[in-house]
């Protein structure tokens, strides 16, 4: 019963979630790879579902919290222990990750100031950083407050992506600039040797290959300027 519980909710069978819980209410502590019901009807992208579960569930784990954007329990979880603000969940993601990856400013805020390390990568297979999550969700005011806060504009996962290969790839425009504003290095390459604007051709984003064109044109520029002056 449970893989069909979990199947469910991966599908966004409201009705079959809540016929299950009604034959047995156990289901709602059940886990699937580690993963609690809330949080996989989150990574599914099922609001109804979620908000369901978190009704039922009644008190989440600081994860679950930090992943619905609940800042009251969080505080509550913080309070009796202060260390859980950088605790890595079962999947190797932090509060401050869940909540920069699912858009939620105000609890990723709220992590910051209660402690979260800025750049601090996540302990699984892709090893992203909170400015890489949101980036690659394309929370553009989340990179924004990231960066606020020190974020490096150039953390790399474990493929060597970076804030901007993730901006380039979605063809966020917005997200590009903010982060060329900042710092972030268009000459860096992944692990397969491609640029950020490689990305952008690829995925035929033909506004942000212009964006990072005008970069590399601006670059060049100031290359000519500063050595004109020698």
């Amino acid at each position: 019963m449970s893989k069909d519980f979990f199947d469910a909710i991966k599908h966004g069978d409201l009705v079959e979630v809540k016929s299950l819980l009604s034959l047995n209410y156990g289901l709602i502590y059940e886990r699937d790879n580690g993963l609690s019901p809330v949080i996989v009807a989150v990574y599914s992208q099922e609001q109804q579902i979620t908000d369901f579960l978190i009704d039922k569930t009644g008190s989440l784990n600081i994860f679950e919290a930090a992943a619905t954007g609940k800042i009251n329990q969080i505080a509550r979880h913080l309070a009796r222990d202060p260390m859980l603000v950088n605790s890595y969940s079962c999947d190797g993601y932090q509060p401050l990750g869940l909540a920069c990856y699912f858009g939620h400013y105000e609890t990723a805020e709220y992590l910051i100031k209660a402690g979260a390390v800025v750049n601090s990568p996540s302990q699984n297979l892709l090893g992203a950083s909170p400015i890489l999550s949101a980036a690659m969700a394309g929370h553009v005011k989340i990179v924004k407050l990231l960066l606020r806060y020190n974020a490096n504009p150039n953390a790399r996962e474990n493929n060597g992506f970076t804030p901007l290969h993730a901006a380039a790839q979605n063809g966020n425009t917005d997200m590009i600039r903010l982060l060329l504003f900042n710092g972030a290095d268009m000459t860096i390459c992944d692990n397969q040797g491609k640029l950020p604007i490689d990305l952008a051709i690829e995925g035929k984003h033909t506004e942000a290959v212009a964006v990072f064109k005008e970069g590399i044109t601006r670059r060049f520029k100031s290359y000519q300027l500063s050595h004109s002056k020698n």
